[in-house]
């Protein structure tokens, strides 16, 4: 399948604040891929959560990708990367 990738504001935000530090956006931008390829892998786990059910997370290194997968629209939509001690509160 072939699925389309959409960024939320706060992830441009991300990459705007984080522009410096070329290792750490490598890493994400192959995440990015590994996700578009199989989304539905078992690395990636589905968060349990009552503001964004059936949304996963992506491990990279100390961050997060916080992603929705809609089926509908053959879209997946990267909701925010976010540093691992956060505790999702958003989510």
């Amino acid at each position: 399948m072939t699925y389309e990738l959409f960024e939320h504001e706060r992830v441009k935000k991300f990459f705007k604040k984080h522009k410096n530090n070329k290792p750490l956006l490598l890493r994400i931008n192959r995440k990015y891929y590994e996700i578009l390829k199989n989304p539905y892998s078992s690395e990636f786990i589905e968060l349990n959560s009552v503001k964004c059910p059936k949304c996963h997370r992506a491990r990279i290194g100390n961050y997060r990708i916080i992603f929705y997968i809609s089926e509908k629209n053959k879209r997946i939509e990267i909701i925010d990367i976010i540093p691992r001690k956060n505790n999702y509160k958003l989510f």
